[in-house]
């Protein structure tokens, strides 16, 4: 169940990404793993309960 939609802004709760933030950009549901661009260059898989959506 895709928890997350491409182009929300996420927050990394974990090491060595506290507390940044990245963009969603595709969602793999074979794995069903959401590919996080963080910053200009690095993008990373995350599964849904490793990410929370980002609250101003």
């Amino acid at each position: 169940m895709q928890t997350f939609n491409v182009g929300d802004v996420v927050q990394l709760p974990q090491k060595p990404w506290l507390g940044v933030t990245g963009v969603v950009i595709s969602h793999d549901t074979k794995r069903d793993q959401y590919l996080v661009r963080i910053g200009a260059s690095q993008q990373v898989y995350f599964k849904a309960d490793e990410i929370h959506l980002f609250e101003k």
